[in-house]
């Protein structure tokens, strides 16, 4: 089809032949499969008013490619209000017969249709393959241009703003930014949009939510249900780090206001009873000296029962604690600060292990980690074995193919399954070797815990604290005035060994100072205990439920 300018020259060409008088010269560049063109709807406007009595375009089509604007236009030519459509090699006039132009008509409308079904069947095919077909990808990514020559078989990939994009999601997953001081930070980076200003915040918070950036995307099957596909774009962040950045967008969406007063358990504990969060109240009280009374100071200033001024010195605050009852009545009484905190403490202190046994058990984790990662590389490796033999059947497929042994719908059917078994060997192996790594990671960090806990809750810290409770345990409750959570089972396992291993130390510390002990159970120097304590600690954690088996329950759910 000619450009616009070239047509405008032909049929200017045209109308100098046949001595046709050209009112005005109207263009407009917009898609014809649907009614509702202004220059268009203009143009017939001024035909019935009489401006113009004809026509003269490129081609038929060119006036219309749907059943509406082509019955109008059929219509106006029979009633003589159009008297004369002028085309190239082609002219229509009211007593023509109207079934030659309603065949044109009725070619454009299908050449419109079926364009629409091949161009949604390829980008659905395209889809299929695991290439995003949206014109426009998410902010990092573009379009590999040279892939649509054949000369590079990756369709997508990442653009100049890529690094600058995977920092600010590095930021969110840190938990210590807002997405408005992500923002910041982007436009100090310079991350701008198509238009190259800087990207507004609503921009930011449709980018964090986008699975694109973790592999995946949405498109519409042949049946026209959306579901998702795997992408084989290069991934800016893994699934787990997504679900992540989810939960801590969540949570910052569902943070309340800030308030004057942090309560050490606000927000921590919900009544056991009724399921209503615990509110927090504090209480200031003096005893008036005159009169003995005690009443409360923070709302006056003088005794209500004899006026005389409290003594500052003899003023008591204290905070308390009790079920806001939103939801109705409930018999909890309330319980104050002070007891709640000792009960936490007594709790903590139950867990905590000591930094002999924190140090040796580091020495352990570091000893056996050598062990564990060769299991998985060798696990990995046999892996990798399955996964060669698939691409070598997948070349001789192909080979088959050439050689004409089997045809192209019987390879594309093998084709898919095995290319779906080789990429399912890659997650397997991927897998493999993070949750090796997760569980020494998981491991260390509760060990940490379990002997810093009681110094961090003793600190005084508020958030310090708030942190401390919500890694020993959750579903935090408050009934009978007694405070009841569940601990997490990797301390439970540490609790365990630790008190193995203090019972067993016991049996090598000498009953009387001046004893001397046996060989390797033991001499009197600070390593006696050494060689034992390793292997009872390495026994504990895993044989028996030890504590990587309980992390690889807890991995998989987030507790």
């Amino acid at each position: 089809m000619a450009s616009i300018p070239d047509q405008v020259k032909e049929v200017q060409r045209l109308a100098s032949e046949l001595n046709l008088d050209i009112v005005e010269i109207i263009t407009e560049s917009r898609s014809a499969k649907a009614p509702g063109r202004p220059a268009f709807d203009n143009m017939l406007l001024r035909i019935q008013q009489g401006e113009a009595n004809g026509i003269l375009c490129w081609k038929l089509n060119r006036l219309a490619r749907n059943p509406v604007d082509g019955g109008q236009i059929s219509w106006m030519l029979q009633q003589g209000i159009i008297q004369h459509i002028q085309c190239y090699g082609r002219d229509y006039k009211p007593l023509d017969n109207v079934l030659m132009m309603q065949v044109e008509f009725g070619m454009a409308n299908q050449y419109v249709k079926d364009l629409s079904i091949d161009v949604k069947r390829g980008m659905r095919l395209k889809a299929e393959r695991g290439w995003y077909p949206s014109r426009s990808l998410p902010i990092g990514y573009q379009h590999n241009k040279s892939s649509y020559r054949r000369v590079l078989p990756v369709e997508i990939i990442p653009d100049e703003k890529f690094n600058t994009v995977k920092k600010l999601w590095k930021l969110l997953l840190t938990g210590d930014y807002s997405v408005v001081q992500i923002k910041k930070v982007g436009d100090d980076l310079g991350l701008t949009g198509h238009s190259g200003k800087p990207l507004p915040l609503k921009t930011y918070h449709t980018l964090f939510q986008s699975k694109f950036y973790c592999g995946y995307f949405n498109w519409k099957n042949a049946d026209g249900v959306s579901i998702e596909y795997e992408g084989m774009h290069e991934k800016m962040l893994s699934l787990e780090d997504y679900e992540k950045a989810q939960d801590i967008l969540l949570g910052r969406s569902n943070q309340s206001r800030s308030r004057t007063h942090d309560f050490l358990f606000k927000g921590v504990l919900t009544c056991g009873e009724c399921g209503c969060m615990v509110s927090a109240e504090r209480k200031r009280h003096v005893r008036c000296k005159k009169c003995k009374k005690k009443f409360s100071c923070i709302h006056r200033d003088d005794c209500p029962k004899c006026h005389t001024l409290p003594d500052s010195s003899k003023i008591f605050e204290r905070v308390y604690y009790r079920c806001s009852k939103k939801k109705g009545p409930c018999s909890q009484k309330y319980v104050s600060e002070s007891e709640l905190k000792l009960q936490y403490r007594n709790a903590i202190e139950s867990i905590t292990t000591s930094k002999e046994f924190h140090e040796i058990a580091l020495k352990v984790l570091k000893e056996h980690s050598h062990v564990s990662k060769g299991n998985a590389e060798k696990d990995a490796e046999a892996l990798g074995h399955q996964k060669t033999k698939l691409e070598s059947r997948l070349k001789r497929l192909t080979l088959m193919r050439a050689d004409g042994e089997i045809g192209s719908e019987e390879l594309n059917a093998v084709r898919q399954e095995v290319v779906f078994e080789i990429q399912e060997k890659e997650r397997q192996i991927q897998k493999m070797l993070k949750a090796d790594i997760q569980w020494r990671k998981y491991a260390e960090e509760y060990l940490n815990i379990a002997c810093n806990a009681l110094e961090a809750f003793d600190s005084g810290d508020i958030s310090m604290t708030k942190s401390v409770l919500s890694k020993i345990g959750s579903n935090h409750t408050l009934i009978d005035q007694k405070a009841q959570f569940i601990w997490v089972k990797p301390l439970l396992a540490i609790q365990k060994c630790h008190q193995a291993y203090e019972a067993e130390k016991a049996r090598f510390e000498p009953q009387n100072p001046h004893e001397k002990q046996g060989d390797c159970g033991g001499s009197d120097t600070p390593s006696d205990f050494q060689c034992a304590g390793k292997s009872l600690i390495r026994t504990t954690f895993y044989k028996n439920r030890g504590l990587k088996d309980t992390l690889f329950k807890k991995i998989p759910d987030g507790n």
